[in-house]
Parts: C-alpha cells; sequence; structure tokens
C-alpha cells in the first residue's frame, strides 16, 4: 500500500482544538467512519507517518469513546538507540490487582476502589522500513467496563495535561500571592466551564509542586545561590557574600542590590540595624538594614539570614554590610538594645554613635517601674531636652526619691544613658528616626509577601518583589512633589514658596511648622563680632530667660546659621529661630548651607537613577513578554467571539501559528545548553534556635496518639479492630 495515496487518517492540528475543550468530540472520523462504528478490520494494515501520529489518534479515540490510556511498551532500535520500533496502548482497565493486595491478612487500610477489569481493548503498531512508516499490527474495540460519559471526559487521567501557558499563568499569579485555587477558578471562568479547562485543580498543584521540585533538585541552598548568580548576570553592582559551616552547609548570606547601593549612598548616614523571625523552613533570623529616604519612608539598603546571633555572627555581617557599601561607614546606627548587636558595631564600627531605640527603652521601663510617677520621671529623664548635669540631677533626684538604688535594670541603664538620653544625644543627627519601629513595620510588611516556613529558594525573590513594591512608593512620591505646588498658609511667602521648591512633601510640612512659629518670636537682643552677628530669641511677651535661644549668623560664610536648639543638627532642617532671623535679614530664599541635600527633591540628582535594560532577568522579560500578549489575545478573543466569522478567523490563525511558535520555541531552548546538576557544593541549612525559643526537655520520648475508640496505642478509630467486630456483628 502506498502511504502517499491514503487519506490523512487523523489531522491533528484541525482537532486539536476541540480535544482540548471537549466540543464535537462525538464527530471524530476515521476514512468518514466514526470513531464508535471503527472496528479492528477498518484500521489493522493502516500506516502512520510517526509513532507521534499514531499516539495522537489513539489517545483522541480513546476521548472520544470515553476510557483511559496506559503505555505498554516502547521498544527502540538496538542500532540507532532513538528509532522506535513498536508501540503498544492500552486501556488503563486491563489487567487485574493481584489478589494478595485485595485480601491479604495483615492489610490495615481499606483497600482502594477497583480500576482494573481485565479490559482487552489495545493498539499497536510496528515500523516498516520499507515504507519508513508505522504499520497498525492490532486494534481491538471490546472493553469489559463502563465507559465515561461525554460530559465526563474530561476528567479521563491520561487526556488531562496543564498547558505551559496555564502554568505560566498559575506560576505568575503565586508571585503576587494568588493561590492556585484562585487561579485555577478564573481559568475555568474563561474557559466557559470546568469541562472545557483540560485539567483538574489537582494537576494543577501537581504540576506546581514538580516545577518546585525541579528547582530543588540541587537543594534549596544551592538554588537560591543559582538565584543569587543570575542577578549578579544581570545587576552589575548586585553583592552578594555567604559563608558556610564545618559541614558545607550555608551558614550565613548577605545580599544587596545597585539600587539599596544607590539608596545608601545618598540616605545612608543613618542605619537601623534589626532582625525578624520565622520568615523562612530554617528558621534562620533575617536581617534588615534599613534608613530613611528624603521622603522619610523607609528605604532598604540590604538583608541577611544568619546561622545564629552571636557577636562573631553580627561581626561578620555588619563587616559584609559595610564592605558592599565601598566601606562607607554611616554616621549613626540605631537598634533596639540587644548586647549582641552593640558589641559587634563596637568592633566593627568604633565610635559611631549608637542610638537606642525609645519606643524599646519605654517598654522596659514600664515593666520594670510599676510606680506611674517613677516611670513618669524616668520618661523626663529621656526626653528633656536639657545639659548632661542637668539629667544627671534629675537622675539622683529620681533614684532618691522612688528608692531605686538596688533596681539592677536602673543601674545598667544608667551605664548607657549616653545612647537613650536626649542630654547626651542632643546635637547628633539621626534622620528624624528615634526607634526602631520603621524596622518593626518593615518586618510587617516584608512578612505579608512570606509564607510561613518558605524555602530560600522562594524567600529571596518574595523579599525582591516586596522591595520592588516598596520603591514604586517612591517613585510615585517623587511625582507628587515633582508634579504639584502646596497652598502657602504662612506670612513668610517667599521662604514657605521657596521651602515647597526644594523640598519634598514630607519634608516640608515639617519646614512650614517652623516658619509657622516665627510669629511668636521676637529677637529681644543682638550683637556683632565683626563679620558675625550673635541673635537672642524668645518667645513674645516672655520674660523667661531660660527660653531664650543663641543663633550665631555668618552673612559672609554662605549666610550660615547655628542656633543652640540644636535642630538642624539633630533633624536637618532649619529652626524657627533661624527663619526669624532671615525674616529680620529680609531673606527671600533659604541659604543653601541650611540647606540638607538628603531631604531636597533633587537628593539623587548626582547618581545614576535609571537602570539598564540588561539588568533586567530573562525570567521577568518573558513574563513580560507574556503579560503584554496576554492582554492583546485576550482583546482579540473578545472581539472575535461576537461574531462566529471572528471566532472561525481567529481559531484559523491560532492552529496556523502554533506550530510556528512551537518550532520557534524549540530552537530557542537548543541554543540555551542547560548546565549539569552539581553535586551541592553547598549544602541546605540546618533548622536553627532562634532567641526566644522554648526549651524542652530531651529526656523521655514523645507521647504517642490514642485511638479515639479503644483508647489502645498503636492504632486510629478508622482502623480500629473493635470497630471492625461491630461492622461484623449482625
Amino acid at each position: 500500500m502506498d502511504a502517499s495515496n491514503e487519506p490523512p487518517i487523523f489531522d491533528i492540528d484541525s482537532h486539536s482544538q476541540s480535544l482540548v475543550n471537549g466540543s464535537d468530540i462525538n464527530h471524530l472520523q476515521y476514512n468518514e467512519i466514526r470513531f464508535d462504528k471503527l472496528s479492528s478490520e477498518d484500521l489493522k494494515g493502516k500506516e502512520f507517518k510517526t509513532v507521534e501520529e499514531s499516539d495522537a489518534f489513539y489517545y483522541a479515540y480513546a476521548k472520544a469513546m470515553g476510557f483511559d490510556v496506559r503505555s505498554d511498551y516502547k521498544r527502540f532500535s538496538v542500532c540507532t538507540k532513538d528509532k522506535v520500533t513498536s508501540r503498544r496502548l492500552l486501556c488503563s482497565a486491563q489487567g487485574k490487582r493481584r489478589e494478595e493486595y485485595m485480601n491479604g491478612k495483615r492489610r490495615v487500610r481499606r483497600p482502594k476502589k477497583e480500576t482494573r477489569f481485565n479490559c482487552p481493548c489495545l493498539f499497536k503498531v510496528s515500523y516498516c522500513k520499507e515504507k519508513d512508516s508505522y504499520i497498525v499490527d492490532d486494534f481491538i474495540t471490546e472493553r469489559s467496563h463502563k465507559l465515561a460519559e461525554t460530559h465526563e471526559s474530561h476528567l479521563l487521567r491520561s487526556h488531562r495535561s496543564v498547558q505551559d501557558a496555564h502554568l505560566a499563568l498559575a506560576t505568575s499569579m503565586q508571585r503576587v500571592s494568588v493561590k492556585p485555587c484562585h487561579t485555577y477558578e478564573y481559568i475555568v471562568d474563561k474557559a466557559g466551564g470546568f469541562s472545557n479547562v483540560g485539567f483538574t485543580i489537582k494537576d494543577l498543584y501537581n504540576k506546581l509542586d514538580s516545577r518546585r521540585r525541579e528547582i530543588l533538585l540541587d537543594g534549596d541552598a544551592e538554588a537560591a545561590l543559582a538565584y543569587m548568580r543570575g542577578k549578579v548576570v544581570t545587576d552589575s553592582k548586585f553583592f552578594c557574600q555567604f559563608s558556610i559551616d564545618e559541614d558545607n552547609r550555608l551558614a550565613n548570606m548577605f545580599w544587596r542590590d545597585s539600587n539599596s547601593l544607590l539608596d545608601y549612598s545618598c540616605f545612608g548616614d543613618v542605619v537601623l540595624f534589626d532582625s525578624t523571625y520565622k520568615t523562612n523552613h530554617y528558621e534562620k533570623p533575617l536581617v534588615l538594614f534599613v534608613g530613611s529616604n528624603n521622603h522619610l519612608s523607609t528605604t532598604v539598603f540590604g538583608f541577611a539570614l544568619l546561622m545564629d546571633e552571636t557577636i562573631e555572627t553580627y561581626t561578620w555581617v555588619l563587616e559584609m554590610f559595610i564592605s558592599s557599601m565601598n566601606n562607607k561607614k554611616p554616621i549613626a546606627i540605631l537598634t533596639d538594645g540587644d548586647e549582641t548587636m552593640r558589641r559587634a558595631i563596637e568592633v566593627v564600627l568604633p565610635g559611631c554613635p549608637h542610638h537606642l531605640c525609645t519606643w524599646h527603652v519605654a517598654k522596659n521601663a514600664r515593666s520594670h517601674l510599676r510606680n506611674n510617677k517613677a516611670f513618669s520621671e524616668f520618661m523626663h529623664c529621656m526626653w528633656d531636652e536639657t545639659t548632661p548635669d542637668g539629667f544627671e540631677q534629675r537622675w539622683n533626684d529620681m533614684v532618691n526619691t522612688y528608692g531605686l538604688h538596688d533596681k539592677n535594670w536602673v543601674t545598667m541603664m544608667y551605664e548607657k544613658r549616653h545612647k537613650w538620653a536626649e542630654a547626651f544625644i542632643s546635637g547628633h543627627f539621626f534622620a528624624r528616626m528615634h526607634s526602631t519601629q520603621r524596622c518593626e513595620g518593615m518586618n510587617r510588611y516584608m512578612k505579608g509577601y512570606l509564607k510561613s516556613g518558605v524555602k530560600l529558594f522562594e524567600l529571596i525573590p518574595a523579599l525582591d518583589r516586596a522591595l520592588l513594591r516598596l520603591r514604586n512608593k517612591v517613585v510615585e512620591e517623587d511625582f507628587r512633589s515633582n508634579n504639584s505646588t502646596h497652598v502657602l498658609t504662612t506670612q513668610l511667602k517667599n521662604l514657605e514658596h521657596h521651602a515647597t521648591t526644594i523640598f519634598t512633601d514630607s519634608v516640608f510640612e515639617h519646614v512650614r511648622k517652623e516658619i509657622d512659629r516665627v510669629g511668636s518670636l521676637i529677637i529681644s537682643r543682638s550683637m556683632s563680632f565683626g563679620s558675625i552677628h550673635l541673635f537672642f530669641t524668645s518667645r513674645y511677651n516672655s520674660n523667661n530667660l531660660q527660653n531664650e535661644y543663641t543663633t550665631f549668623y555668618h552673612p559672609k560664610d554662605n549666610h550660615h546659621m547655628e542656633c543652640s536648639c540644636t535642630l538642624f543638627e539633630c533633624e536637618g532642617i532649619p529652626c524657627s529661630h533661624m527663619f526669624n532671623i532671615m525674616k529680620h535679614e529680609h531673606m527671600t530664599e533659604i541659604p543653601s548651607s541650611l540647606v540638607l541635600k538628603r531631604w531636597t527633591k533633587s537628593a539623587k540628582s548626582d547618581m545614576q537613577t535609571s537602570i539598564p535594560m540588561n539588568n533586567v532577568s530573562n525570567e521577568a522579560i518573558e513574563f513580560a513578554r507574556y503579560g503584554d500578549l496576554n492582554c492583546l489575545g485576550s482583546k482579540l478573543s473578545f472581539l472575535a467571539s461576537k461574531t462566529k466569522e471572528g471566532t472561525d478567523i481567529l481559531n484559523n490563525e491560532f492552529m496556523r501559528l502554533e506550530p510556528i511558535l512551537t518550532n520557534l520555541w524549540k530552537q530557542e531552548k537548543e541554543k540555551s545548553v542547560s548546565p549539569d546538576h552539581c553535586s551541592n557544593i553547598v549544602r541546605d541549612p540546618i533548622r536553627v534556635r532562634i532567641k526566644g525559643t522554648q526549651v524542652t526537655s530531651s529526656k523521655g520520648s514523645k507521647s504517642q496518639r490514642r485511638c479515639g475508640l479503644c483508647r489502645n496505642y498503636g492504632h486510629k478509630r478508622p482502623t480500629c479492630p473493635q470497630r471492625k467486630r461491630g461492622e461484623n456483628r449482625v
């Protein structure tokens, strides 16, 4: 028989769509014979060009008839090794379960339902070298079981598969915390029903899990490090450093990207350093390095995962942090008061002003000072703007009045007074940050992107997405500051207008408050020393000299000013006393010497703010392409669905383009040679014990569960012998 003269046995492309969505499934034909009318004689001796074509035919036949297909064998040529010589497909109900698995004496669980009924249905082809095609040797249509109805055919296992497009959609949705079950509902809604999807929700979960296991083939640590290596390729200034323990397990890891480097170069004068827990499967503490940007919002400088919380570990991560930032050190650092952090800071950043979180100090004070008056007095010691001598006097009065000499916590806090009392930290710049609540808030924000017990390879991309959204908020704040103007409300409109043009919206609100206070101030007296002028400012109608502030004015030194209130030194904005001098000197603009660039709209003007396109990963580019095409495809599908002609045109175009695009994808995959799997150079870390973990006794074994029916050990209610005796009772 000449295969070239035979009509096409089965047009795969023309029927592929109908096989997916289940429509017209009973109208499939072979040589003008309906599938349900085919007999062995109709098919024996017929030819298929390829084994794939024969498989496609039988799978289509099986779905049309309503049964599952199982592969029996596929034999290859001894010479070529890649040429299929014979292929046999069976009905999944072929064969019979072995008797020992049905009525085994030692069986505890109930046997699963029987799905094999010795069904003889099969399909076999063999390769004919003379004709260079596959000849049908055997085709049996008899069956020994009930077939699935048409509306049930989408549940047949061998005819279900998750398409790459649906997998890409589910993966993309999962990235933004949309659960697979919700994605599946969306796919069902778009397809017009469950029977038109082509797979079940369990199939989708299995496919996602299979993809996850492929990523973890070399281990979680290696998968995470591979992600980091990919970041290095796409971001030339990306920094990642890790250490391993004696068992070759991942111990500590620090990383930051080029955007963090840019932010640190502009706003890294003050750094908040804090750790959070329960963010990953290994319970490794996650350390955040954060700061305050020109909008007074949080900016992230870097992340670290630690093996423990010892001085050596904190020292390592601080050294990595400073090294990654071109050895630029902050001028101040803020922590929650952890002792190991403090000692590590003294090693890496000796002499750097270290401020304790005021919120934690106040919280500890409340728990240690039960007397409300003593607590109130302590808060005065912390916040009063006084001299160190004034602090000492008030502290001694508090200790003597409330009998706090023997309080160990009070003694410890006195030794640390230089780190929390306003009398000692006044004049130090902390970028308007006094507590680690900014870090606490950032921890809560980051945990919103993390599921409990995530692996490392999932944790790091999730943090990247959280960071991406955080940075987009900064772009929005930049846009609002640059594309809107404030309504002027003070009497010093020239100065106020100038402030609106240079400061961001958030900082401007604080500057405007200082301008507003000028109305209640007067210059009580002044004197000059050559080119330097000295002004004494006090409140209007106030004779209290203790409320008088001294301001030095240097008109020849770029109109520089210094005030005894030290607001400019502490917060970086001109104080009301300085604005009072500007009013006295008839200034219309704020001197540049009193404008701290980190608070201005142009804080990053000297830095490269644009990110080159090659800093975007290939995976991100693919997802972006997929999103664009998906939107375009949805639009075309909507328009085509309005008419039958439009639907036919779009269907034909899809069928024409599918093999072309599939071939392009195969060519692209052949170009990129995937590397061999490594032999776990870095092993996965073990779970660590974090601070606050409850101590459990290692003695004794874990208590066993009792049966809910007979209260004995070794089994549960469903397999209880008493239950079986009750079921056999007449």
